[in-house]
């Protein structure tokens, strides 16, 4: 009886409690709030003091600036309390404030991304434009450099006899005055042998084998009879100077005829048209030649392009002043240079850069056998000291 008693009252007692379980009120389990359900306002003053309650007088306790936005914790009818940052809440004044959406804040990791990949791009402008300059003014340099050597090979390939009683001068504009005509057209790149007297012109033609004839108006007959009656001179070019009547040319021959008051223009423009005319292919002499002339600008790296074009073996021989310089040849390659103390390259540079003086070059027989230990190629040696020079002048222009 006591054990059914007892099991009745826990019953009753669990049954009692479960009663006033489900008769007290559960509390609703508590949610995160939504971004989207924050109210948000913009400071619209310059300046717009946090106060610690609703009175004007009461403490500041920070300011917000022009264009801010806060969220909304309350609000009254002039009151609006805000909270600017996880450390600062207040009250404000709802006059200063007005209506906004939720502030944007940039990714501090975009903006990076932004700032590398700008400061990335400008540096790769910046690079494209100096590579794209750089090959610009290589491609220039080069473009000058295979002009010049194309002239020094055309004009050293030519030979221009003079036959004159008396040589002329014309005005040359590099040396601004009068200068002899060998000595002008020397200046210009060709290789010239003047003549004074008829009966040792023929002579002086087979030894030297022209490209060219210039004389002077008074040997017309002479030269036209030898040129018609020498296998050598049929096909050579004539350009007769100091004529007073301009005759006809002869019929299937390349001639031309210049006043006596011809400036060196029209004298430069005859050679060439008369060579670029001529019918006879250019050949270069099979024998042993002495080349001498004086030094000007280009002259030496016109003469070392033509040398080394036509692999001529011998010894070149420069003076300027008190200076004397050497570069031996073997078969076109630099086989020894040497000027004031200077020896290979170095020297070979240093005798390009003479723009005063003489020069002689003695041709000897080439052999068979190979170029000596470190000879320099020449075409390199002058491609090299041409890019040096430009650049050189392009940084005395900047």
């Amino acid at each position: 009886m006591l054990f059914f008693g007892t099991m009745g009252s826990s019953a009753s007692f669990a049954g009692l409690c479960l009663s006033l379980a489900l008769a007290l009120p559960v509390p609703a389990p508590a949610l995160p709030v939504s971004p989207a359900d924050t109210v948000w306002m913009r400071a619209e003053a310059t300046v717009v003091p946090i106060h610690e309650n609703i009175s004007r007088n009461a403490e500041i306790k920070g300011f917000l600036r022009k264009g801010q936005v806060v969220s909304v914790l309350k609000s009254t009818e002039h009151w609006v309390k805000v909270r600017a940052n996880d450390t600062l809440d207040g009250w404000v004044l709802s006059g200063d404030m007005a209506a906004s959406g939720p502030p944007v804040h940039l990714d501090p990791g975009y903006v990076k991304f932004a700032f590398f990949a700008i400061t990335g791009m400008g540096m790769a402008a910046f690079l494209f434009l100096a590579v794209s300059l750089h090959r610009k003014r290589k491609a220039e340099s080069q473009e000058r450099s295979r002009q010049a050597m194309s002239d020094a090979k055309r004009r050293l390939q030519n030979k221009i006899q003079l036959l004159f009683r008396d040589e002329p001068s014309i005005h040359s504009h590099l040396a601004m005055d009068e200068v002899p005509l060998r000595e002008f057209l020397q200046s210009i790149g060709y290789v010239v042998n003047l003549e004074s007297e008829p009966d040792r012109f023929i002579s002086s033609c087979k030894t030297f084998k022209p490209n060219l004839i210039v004389s002077a108006f008074e040997f017309q007959d002479p030269v036209e009879k030898m040129a018609e009656t020498d296998a050598m001179l049929i096909n050579t070019p004539v350009v007769y100077l100091q004529c007073g009547n301009i005759p006809a040319a002869p019929a299937n021959r390349v001639r031309a005829f210049l006043e006596a008051n011809a400036n060196e223009k029209e004298l430069s423009d005859a050679i060439a048209l008369c060579l670029k005319r001529s019918p006879e292919k250019i050949k270069f002499s099979v024998k042993p030649v002495a080349l001498k002339g004086g030094i000007h600008a280009g002259t030496l790296m016109e003469l070392l392009h033509f040398l080394a074009a036509v692999k001529k073996t011998g010894q070149l021989l420069v003076v300027s002043g008190a200076a004397m310089g050497e570069v031996e040849l073997h078969k076109g390659n630099i086989a020894k240079a040497s000027l004031k103390g200077l020896s290979g390259a170095k020297a070979a540079e240093a005798i390009l850069n003479l723009v005063t003086g003489s020069f002689e070059f003695h041709e000897r027989e080439s052999t068979a056998s190979a170029s000596p230990e470190g000879a320099l190629n020449t075409q390199k040696v002058l491609m090299d000291w041409a890019k040096a020079k430009d650049e050189s002048n392009h940084h005395s222009r900047a």
